[in-house]
């Protein structure tokens, strides 16, 4: 019976590559279309597809043909043995073959040949695997890989461009005087986050926050000040998006935000929690806060698998949820539905 394989020894490795890449939940793009479409020409194949491999799903970039899910589970993917070998694979009859036997996949498709090739960083991880399948099974030993593995070192060429052009653009993406994402950076982050809910039928959690009576502390200390303020703000907020996907930003003025994906509503009120501890500890002095120090008004918005809102809808639920913490009193958080 089929077992699934462990992960590679350089898994951790891996996905931090993956996550780093930001191309999880992007839109079709022509580059990686381009290798599919001459993969399935050149093979005469049904369909030809590249997919990326997280740590519990395979997520399809790019595709010709039909019958191929937009995602699809990674312990349930003919995939999976590509990216814990790092190795090509290709099997004539995926009905008979004995490695496949009792993958409940291969009974489900109108499929029965597939080769795969693994899509290898430099330093040896595979993150994603370009494969095609024919409807009609094909002698393996016959099949010519080179010009598959070919074309996987192109996709591949097109991601380390795509990291490189990401790198390029966070800098740009980057609030200058705190450090972490801007405004541009956060409606972008916001979208794929919630696509990505979308395909993983997770929760998706948004914080918005501002610092209390700000103003006065400006008015009261002078714009110097209130920067050396943004930026110890800025700090703690990046230390609390301690996940791949998490993203700190800074919203406008002295309000920021935190995307947490796969976070209930539970869990973005601990997240809150902390946010709010770490700045007490901090100690930043305020001649107006409470007890002389800065403090900070947060507002929660959860958004369940089953209804995910428009980035702006989650927006703006999150504001409500702000304006509420700032009539409880401040120094506090608020979620969007409950009670203040």
């Amino acid at each position: 019976m089929f077992q699934v394989p462990a992960p590679p020894a350089n898994e951790a490795r891996r996905l931090e590559f993956l996550y780093a890449c930001g191309i999880l939940d992007t839109p079709q793009d022509e580059r990686f279309d381009r290798v599919t479409r001459l993969a399935s020409a050149f093979y005469e194949a049904d369909v030809s597809y590249i997919g990326f491999v997280d740590d519990r799903y395979q997520w399809m970039k790019s595709v010709t043909g039909e019958r191929i899910v937009p995602w699809i589970e990674r312990d349930k993917s003919v995939c999976q043995i590509v990216i814990a070998s790092g190795q090509p694979l290709v099997v004539g009859d995926m009905r008979t073959d004995p490695r496949l036997d009792g993958l409940e996949l291969v009974t489900q498709i109108p499929f029965r040949f597939y080769a795969g090739v693994p899509l290898v960083t430099e330093d040896g991880e595979a993150v994603a695997s370009l494969c095609i399948l024919k409807r009609e099974a094909q002698d393996a030993d016959r099949f010519n890989l080179t010009p598959l593995s070919d074309l996987g070192s192109i996709a591949m060429d097109e991601v380390e461009l795509w990291q490189r052009n990401l790198d390029l653009a966070r800098l740009a993406e980057t609030d200058g005087l705190t450090g972490v994402a801007n405004r541009l950076a956060f409606d972008s982050a916001l979208d794929r986050a919630i696509r990505r809910a979308r395909r993983t039928l997770t929760p998706l959690s948004l914080l918005l926050m501002d610092l209390d009576h700000f103003k006065l502390l400006n008015d009261s200390l002078g714009h110097p000040a209130g920067d050396e303020v943004l930026r110890r703000f800025g700090a703690i907020l990046a230390a609390a998006a301690r996940r791949p996907d998490d993203v700190a930003a800074r919203y406008g003025g002295e309000e920021f935000a935190l995307i947490l994906p796969d976070t209930n509503a539970a869990g973005a009120a601990e997240v809150a929690r902390h946010v709010s501890g770490m700045l007490a500890a901090a100690g930043i002095p305020h001649p107006r806060g409470l007890e002389g120090l800065v403090t900070v008004s947060i507002g929660i918005a959860t958004a369940l698998p089953d209804a995910l809102p428009e980035p702006s809808a989650l927006v703006a639920q999150a504001d409500a949820a702000l304006y509420g913490a700032k009539r409880a009193g401040r120094n506090r958080f608020a979620i969007h539905g409950e009670a203040a």
